[in-house]
């Protein structure tokens, strides 16, 4: 039997266990069960309780609204997160299914982790096709994940370009009504919120995007409106009363939903795909539509699972 090359395998330990030593330092290693999150703005609507049932490949579509606000003009977001792109197969088929029959949005926001250890080419080209079209823009981040996998912002910036997607990697770009604001990954990158932030124009709200939670805490400043994050996956597995058993590194007191500091809101997405193993109980896969501005608060949304 010939000899595989073992260098690309202890080079993805080497970045895994490099991540896992920068979240130590930060003590953020067994996150805390987490900040109770904020009902969702604008009311609530929730889904029946899920069933019994394997949840991994059940996408559902939640609408969320966070309005009235400092925008002239009512804007949608489609916010995706966590879909964990391995290879071609089945649940590949059937999230790009959901994507395409997904509610149209002024903007598409993509906050890390779309592939994993393992992913390929022609499954990272099926899905970036079946991306829902959107006229501000689609935008993605940097997660832990692309990180651990070898790719670097360049590089992964190219692809992604060349699918009409923009990587944000510390920086922002203005599409109108709103700055769309970017950070690399807190947890495995290179995440600089001053970057990220320096130099926006005075008085215009911003919608930043970052892969890990508990950067929240680090986003400060003025005009901040909404932060996007996802990494926990609700938890992926939740429990009756109890809620999420565990969540990652990196997540910290923002498990799943909607949160708030004055006037700066974040909404901790579900996340599409998985980690570890395919499974989910308790918290399907989320597509997240959130409207801002004016009419936000008349639109549908929902309440957190936990």
């Amino acid at each position: 039997m010939p000899l595989t090359n073992p260098l690309p395998r202890l080079r993805a330990a080497l970045r895994f266990a490099r991540g896992l030593r920068r979240g130590v330092a930060r003590g953020d290693f067994f996150p805390d069960r987490g900040t109770p999150p904020m009902p969702a703005p604008g009311g609530s609507e929730a889904p029946p309780p899920p069933g019994p049932r394997n949840e991994a490949g059940r996408f559902v579509t939640l609408r969320h609204a966070l309005g009235p606000s400092a925008l002239p003009t009512s804007v949608s977001v489609l916010h995706l997160t966590d879909l964990h792109v391995r290879g071609p197969g089945p649940w590949l088929d059937a999230l790009c299914a959901a994507l395409r029959a997904a509610p149209p949005a002024d903007l598409l926001c993509l906050t890390g982790d779309l592939v994993t250890r393992g992913w390929t080419a022609p499954a990272v080209n099926q899905l970036l096709a079946a991306l829902p079209p959107a006229r501000l823009g689609r935008f993605a981040v940097m997660g832990n994940w692309e990180h651990w996998a070898g790719l670097r912002p360049p590089g992964w910036g190219d692809r992604l370009a060349a699918a009409g997607v923009q990587l944000l990697h510390n920086r922002w770009v203005d599409v109108g009504p709103l700055i769309v604001a970017g950070t690399d990954d807190h947890l495995a990158g290179a995440a600089d919120p001053v970057a990220a932030l320096a130099g926006r124009p005075a008085g215009k709200p911003t919608l930043t995007l970052t892969h890990s939670p508990a950067f929240f805490d680090q986003l400060r400043g003025p005009d901040l409106l909404l932060t996007l994050a996802g990494h926990s996956h609700a938890g992926q597995v939740r429990a009756p009363v109890l809620g999420a058993l565990w969540a990652p590194m990196g997540t910290g007191r923002y498990v799943a939903g909607w949160y708030r500091r004055g006037d700066h809101h974040l909404h901790v997405g579900r996340g599409l795909g998985w980690s570890i193993a395919p499974v989910r109980w308790g918290c399907p896969p989320e597509l997240s539509w959130i409207r801002l501005g004016p009419g936000g608060s008349e639109a549908p949304a929902h309440v957190d699972v936990g």
